[in-house]
């Protein structure tokens, strides 16, 4: 049977879209209630800050509770500190636990008033002394690709023209280059990151099709049609077509539709991902593993610590049952042994929603504390479950 799955649209690729057309033009893009959580998040925050720029300064501090948003957390802290007003930028208790201190040691560097309270970062946006029009600026992004990201958004206000990475061996460097893409228009040089020649696609989120790519996998009598998607894409989240193929999933293309059917599998398979590039990858792909079973080696996987939740000690201490798990500072193993079909697995998502997306691959007895936190990248989820 075919089951056709309207994905939600990629939150990476309209924030940086709504921040890029806010900076360049001051544009307040749309949004609808269809739309990801982090997407409203952010354009809630924007809205605030135009409506302060447009009637000017009061002496209180202006709350932007960007919640559990990383991208917002991270992105506005630039445009704030450039933007007079003083602000208190503010989110969940994770979320300010989550690093920034590179990005906010650069920007004071360059004459920004941030200051860390209880409750979040207290800004004076202001215009700074040490911006021009040829800024060059060095910064440390090993641990987040956002640093980097939120200093490429910011360029125009900042006068960047180059920007140095202490290492190019950054964690999901896929997105920085499609902030680099929606900066184009503006460039600034990171010397070691090219931006790829890869058109932006069609717009559907490859990281919320990563579930129905794992999901055909467990079902293989069905067919899905996943759209707007195409196999052209800058989302570094689209190789994952890649890695299906060997895990005997067939892939069509018809227009802004994939189609995906996968056949038996005659032997548990074997892989080794790299997935520096695709952390948020990981939860899904861990979880498939312990259940086809399969045996699969991710690498490059320390960042996992500092997402939404701690993912990497999550995963290996809620999917132990099912499978022989193996961490290390840098790798996780994940030898698959099965879910039996009268189990009732009970999981702890941590609120996070790539681990939800994960454990509601066991199937309608999986027992989850939280999947209103699916909000954020893919709200439609339970409801699409509910048609297959």
């Amino acid at each position: 049977m075919l089951y056709e799955i309207q994905l939600p649209y990629n939150k990476s690729l309209r924030i940086r879209e709504m921040v890029s057309e806010f900076v360049f033009r001051g544009t307040l893009l749309p949004v609808s209630d269809t739309d990801c959580h982090d997407v409203l998040v952010m354009h809630r925050a924007l809205r605030i800050i135009a409506g302060v720029s447009q009637t000017g300064l009061t002496g209180n501090s202006t709350v932007i509770d960007v919640e559990d948003c990383g991208a917002a957390y991270r992105f506005l802290m630039p445009l704030l500190a450039l933007t007079p007003g003083n602000w208190l930028l503010t989110g969940t208790p994770r979320l300010l636990q989550r690093p920034i201190s590179p990005l906010v040691d650069v920007l004071r560097g360059i004459g920004a008033d941030i200051e860390k309270v209880e409750h979040g970062w207290l800004i004076k946006g202001k215009t700074l002394p040490n911006s021009n029009n040829g800024l060059a600026l060095t910064l440390d992004a090993s641990q987040s690709s956002q640093f980097a990201s939120a200093l490429v958004l910011a360029a125009p206000l900042l006068g960047l023209k180059t920007l140095h990475l202490t290492t190019t061996d950054i964690p999901s460097l896929p997105y920085l280059q499609m902030t680099m893409h929606y900066m184009r228009d503006y460039p600034v040089t990171v010397p070691g990151i090219s931006l790829p020649d890869m058109p932006i696609g069609a717009p559907g989120d490859w990281s919320a099709a990563l579930f129905w790519f794992a999901y055909a996998c467990l079902h293989p009598e069905n067919q899905y049609s996943l759209s707007p998607l195409t196999l052209d894409s800058i989302q570094g989240d689209s190789v994952i077509y890649q890695w299906f193929s060997e895990l005997n999933v067939i892939i069509s293309t018809k227009d802004s539709n994939i189609f995906i059917q996968a056949k038996p599998l005659k032997e548990n398979p074997k892989m080794v991902l790299d997935v520096r590039g695709n952390l948020d990858t990981v939860p899904v792909m861990a979880a498939l593993a312990s259940l086809l079973p399969a045996d699969i080696t991710f690498q490059n996987i320390r960042n996992l610590q500092y997402k939404e939740s701690d993912r990497l000690n999550a995963l290996a201490l809620q999917l132990r049952p099912y499978a022989d798990i193996d961490l290390s500072d840098n790798e996780l193993h994940v030898i698959g042994k099965g879910c039996p079909s009268d189990a009732r697995p009970v999981f702890d998502t941590h609120h996070d929603h790539r681990l939800a997306m994960a454990f509601l691959l066991f199937g309608p007895n999986a027992m989850l504390n939280d999947t209103d936190c699916l909000r954020k990248s893919y709200p439609g989820l339970m409801r699409d479950l509910l048609l297959v």
